[in-house]
């Protein structure tokens, strides 16, 4: 940036004349505005200048700008057979969560988003559950059932949050209004304090791994700025614990002990730019890597 300012200075310096210069005037067109240049060289230089600071400023902006690049982590072969539940978060009857900014329900994206990361896993050698494959699938307690019977080594439940205050942005096909906020991005991971502490501890080691890989695939961590009271704020970047009230804490989280369980809130559902980002399949590719690098750090040490 200051080499441009430099090269401004120079170039107002200049002799612009056709005597001092021994460059050819040429005859401007009515629309041309080189007439005004040429006895302002400064403000062209200047104009560059601000066109590649912003240039700089969008190629380095992050997650979740348009160019920002996900990494899909490296995974070295599993050395077991890890079993892993996967949880598309709401979804039971009369339970479809938040409305987005273009009024997609949680409960549809979270469907899709674990259907693309248990297709993955799979891929990577996992053996998986998935506790709902249908727009409306069971209720709680019937998942954690299954989980038990699973006996899975870890579990993980994806949702979305709504984070603060809204806007109106557009209005849905059946009429009603749909409401942005385009600020606070990022993911965030959740657990409970509930129970045993080797049970706690275990959730601990899972959720940061979690974070871990998803920061190292490029993933922004939510700050946790609107979580007021309801979550404690853990040492790791984007992780958190919940603190509500005993009778209205998240009973996933704390329903079973027969493995860590782990929420993943994947994106802020109300930022249409983060929304975008999760309709790609490269960030389902990023997102699933980090699982299973998370998974392989937390059951093989690796």
């Amino acid at each position: 940036m200051l080499w441009l300012i430099s090269r401004c200075a120079a170039s107002e310096a200049r002799p612009t004349t056709k005597e001092a210069s021994h460059e050819p005037r040429r005859r401007a067109s009515p629309l041309s505005t080189r007439p005004w240049l040429e006895r302002w060289p400064g403000v062209c230089c200047l104009s560059a200048a601000v066109t590649t600071l912003l240039a700089l400023l969008l190629s380095t902006a992050p997650w979740p700008a348009p160019d920002t690049q996900l990494h899909v982590l490296r995974l070295p072969p599993l050395a077991s057979r890890i079993r892993i539940a996967v949880d598309a978060g709401h979804g039971a009857p009369g339970n479809t969560g938040n409305w987005g900014c273009h009024c997609q329900r949680e409960a549809d994206e979270t469907l899709v988003e674990a259907m693309e990361l248990s297709r993955r896993l799979r891929r990577f050698g996992f053996t998986v559950l998935e506790t709902r494959t249908t727009e409306e699938g069971t209720k709680y307690p019937a998942r954690i059932a299954a989980i038990e019977r699973f006996k899975p080594h870890l579990v993980v439940s994806l949702h979305t949050d709504a984070r603060a205050d809204a806007w109106p942005i557009e209005t849905h096909p059946d009429g009603g209004v749909c409401f942005a906020n385009r600020s606070d991005p990022g993911f965030s991971v959740l657990w409970s304090e509930e129970g045993a502490r080797s049970v706690v501890r275990a959730r601990e080691t899972w959720g940061r791994a979690v974070s871990e890989a998803l920061r190292e695939a490029g993933f922004l961590p939510y700050s946790g700025d609107d979580y007021g009271s309801l979550y404690k704020t853990d040492a790791a970047p984007a992780c958190f614990v919940d603190a509500r009230p005993m009778k209205q804490r998240v009973y996933f989280l704390r329903a079973t002990s027969v493995a860590p369980v782990v929420i993943v809130e994947t994106h802020h559902a109300l930022d249409p730019l983060e929304v975008a980002r999760w309709h790609d399949a490269d960030t389902h590719d990023a997102f699933a890597a980090a699982i299973a690098s998370a998974a392989l750090k937390v059951v093989e040490q690796r």
